[in-house]
């Protein structure tokens, strides 16, 4: 039989089983929008059982980079997290700011160091988690960081891969060099000491910008 919960119960002679309840579905706050798969990305980040992906409904961008995971209805965090964000600072200097009371309220202008930190930036209300994420997608911009030989933010290897693919035929040599050492990488599961440089990081990065929808 079911419980109001919907747990399977099933009984057999001298025992009782009952399967594990689904956590109970948060609504989202920006809308009806149905969230697809778990918000799993595949190297990066695999949410866990009790994590519900809340994508935001009326995000500007073709996709997500920070993703909200809610725990309960007063319990959200996001993937990667916001804490000491660079793209929050307009908010964190600003007290007029729509975001500056829950930027104050989460502790989010600086990097959280101690594990009481994180658990508060890993536990915000879903509203405030979204429109976090929100303001965030309308600000950003994959850049070649040339000093720190980087891309910024971090990019997901899987949306290299994915970058890479969205135009071969006008990849540029440099950029064609970078994505097979890239896709070397993935089959290989290596992901250590890998730079990015020179004219292929600056394309990769435009190709991250139009793979994201990124004006």
């Amino acid at each position: 039989m079911l419980t109001k919960h919907h747990c399977l119960i099933v009984v057999l002679p001298m025992l009782v089983f009952t399967a594990a309840c689904p956590p109970d579905k948060v609504p989202n706050p920006t809308g009806s929008c149905e969230a697809a798969g778990t918000g799993a990305r595949a190297g990066y980040h695999a949410p866990g059982p009790d994590a519900q992906w809340l994508p935001d409904c009326k995000n500007p961008l073709l996709r997500e980079y920070w993703r909200v995971f809610a725990r309960g209805p007063n319990s959200a965090s996001t993937i990667p997290r916001p804490d000491g964000e660079e793209l929050l600072q307009p908010a964190c200097a600003g007290p007029a700011h729509e975001l500056a009371e829950i930027v104050k309220r989460y502790g989010l202008c600086e990097q959280a160091t101690s594990s009481e930190q994180v658990e508060i930036v890993n536990s915000m209300k879903p509203a405030d988690a979204l429109a976090v994420t929100h303001f965030l997608h309308g600000q950003l911009r994959f850049v070649a960081d040339t000093k720190a030989m980087s891309i910024r933010p971090y990019a997901i290897p899987a949306e290299i891969i994915e970058a890479c693919d969205l135009h071969p035929g006008r990849n540029s040599q440099a950029l064609n060099e970078m994505c097979d050492r890239e896709k070397d990488r993935w089959n290989s599961g290596s992901g250590v000491g890998f730079y990015y440089t020179g004219p292929g990081a600056v394309e990769l990065a435009e190709r991250l910008n139009e793979l994201y929808g990124v004006r």
